[in-house]
């Protein structure tokens, strides 16, 4: 973790994303008071902290959102996935809730929960609230293009677009635990692989995620009444603090990054390699 931003009262926040999107999708939305306007309104609620990866590897799936780190990435070649990237990040942290004193089964809920309606959110129901982005991302078949392509969706979207937002979910968490995995396409089976991640992700945090959870209700509570400024420098120096025991990389909760990670590249190497030969 590096080159922290912080981002203290809603206005700022909305500029620096703003700034952040790469298509006119994401801006005309996020200016025009739409689907992305509604959402960044969400994520200012807190103030908010931007920084860098020392350690890519590491960082990369860490999932530092979920302490409000928001990790900026520059690699992405296609303006689209830049910004499905952020999307997908700015909805978990904008909708993720903090329990002190939570379970450990009531934890790893929690996080599916977030995981899962971010990803629907960024690789599904994005695509029904900009019409023509689709053609735009992927240049191969991925998982929503069935429900675009199907009328029954088109009318439900139309006419009772919360209820189908929670039937997709429904329909991929089914993916995600309880399909047959024969009656799967590649789609739903690697949706499936990269579900099972959130299983080592919760070993890996089974000893350390209530101190996240602690620090963070009171990083909000703080904000909430008020305190913007005093909450964000102190969740600096929380972060800071941690990242210093670190002395190779300054990664915050590196021993959870090296337990989590590992199984986060092997899939993706796994998946490459299936995509390759598809």
């Amino acid at each position: 973790m590096k080159n922290p931003i912080l981002l203290t009262d809603a206005t700022s926040i909305h500029s620096f994303v703003h700034d952040l999107w790469q298509t006119d999708n994401f801006k005309n939305s996020h200016e025009g008071g739409g689907f992305i306007h509604g959402l960044i309104e969400q994520f200012a609620i807190l103030p908010r902290l931007f920084c860098e990866s020392t350690n890519d590897r590491l960082e990369r799936a860490h999932f530092s959102t979920w302490w409000n780190a928001m990790m900026i990435r520059a690699d992405y070649t296609n303006p689209v996935i830049h910004d499905l990237y952020w999307l997908h990040e700015i909805y978990h942290a904008a909708h993720m809730p903090y329990i002190p004193g939570i379970a450990k089964d009531a934890f790893n809920e929690k996080m599916q929960r977030n995981e899962l309606e971010a990803s629907v959110c960024s690789e599904i129901q994005v695509y029904f609230e900009m019409p023509g982005l689709r053609e735009k991302s992927f240049d191969f078949p991925i998982y929503a293009d069935r429900y675009l392509a199907n009328p029954d969706m088109q009318i439900m979207w139309q006419a009772h677009r919360n209820v189908q937002i929670e039937t997709l979910r429904m329909q991929r968490r089914n993916v995600m635990v309880g399909k047959p995995e024969h009656e799967m396409d590649m789609s739903e089976r690697w949706i499936r692989r990269f579900a099972e991640q959130n299983a080592a992700y919760a070993l890996a945090w089974s000893d350390r995620y209530h101190e996240v959870e602690a620090h963070m209700y009171d990083f909000q509570m703080m904000a909430m009444h008020g305190l913007r400024s005093d909450a964000i420098n102190k969740h600096l120096a929380w972060l800071e603090d941690e990242a210093a025991r670190d002395k190779a990389d300054h990664v915050p909760f590196r021993q959870e990054a090296e337990l989590a990670t590992a199984f986060y590249w092997a899939n993706k190497q796994k998946h490459a390699a299936a995509m390759a030969q598809a």
